[in-house]
C-alpha cells in the first residue's frame, strides 16, 4: 500500500476526536510509518543514489519511473493496534508523503500535549511523554528525509 494512503488513514483517525489512548497509539503508528518510509526512501532514493541512478536520470517516481518498494515488514509497534507501517509497499510521491507526514506528526504532537495535561495517573503521563518523544524523533527524521529528497 502506498505511504500516502497510510498517512490518510492516520489523519482520519485523528479527525474522529480520538480518546487519549488512541492519540498515544497514533503517535506510535506515525513513528513506525515514518521509519518505514525512511527505509524505503533510503533504499530507493536515499543518499547512496545521489549523483547516479533513477533520481539523477530524472526517471524516479515523480517522473513516472520506478517506485520505491518495501522489503521485509517493519517490526511491530510496541503500543496500539497492529502496525499500519507493515502494510507499506511504496512511496509514489516522496515529497508529498513527507509533507503529509510532517503535518500529521504536528497534529499528533499537539493532541499529545493536550492529553498530557489531562491525564491523572502517573503511568499515563509517562506514556504521553514517551509518545511525544517518538513524535519528535519522527519529525527530525522527516526533516532529514526532506533534505535528502530535495538534493
Amino acid at each position: 500500500m502506498d505511504a500516502a494512503r497510510l498517512v490518510a488513514e492516520a489523519e482520519r483517525v485523528m479527525r474522529r476526536h480520538p480518546q487519549p489512548e488512541d492519540v498515544i497509539a497514533e503517535a506510535w503508528q506515525a513513528y513506525e510509518l515514518t521509519e518505514a518510509v525512511a527505509r524505503l526512501l533510503d533504499d530507493g532514493h536515499g543518499r547512496q543514489d545521489r549523483g547516479s541512478g533513477a533520481s539523477a536520470r530524472g526517471d524516479g517516481p515523480e517522473h513516472g519511473g520506478p517506485v520505491a518498494r518495501a522489503g521485509p515488514a517493519p517490526t511491530a509497534v510496541a503500543r496500539g493496534p497492529g502496525p499500519r507501517a507493515a502494510l507499506l509497499t511504496s512511496v509514489r510521491d516522496p515529497a508529498g508523503t513527507l509533507r503529509a507526514l510532517r503535518v500529521l506528526l504536528g497534529e499528533i504532537g499537539l493532541a499529545l500535549v493536550a492529553v498530557t495535561g489531562t491525564v491523572d495517573a502517573e503511568a499515563d503521563y509517562w506514556d504521553c511523554i514517551e509518545a511525544l518523544d517518538a513524535v519528535d524523533e519522527a519529525k527530525d527524521r522527516v526533516r532529514e528525509l526532506v533534505r535528502d529528497v530535495q538534493d
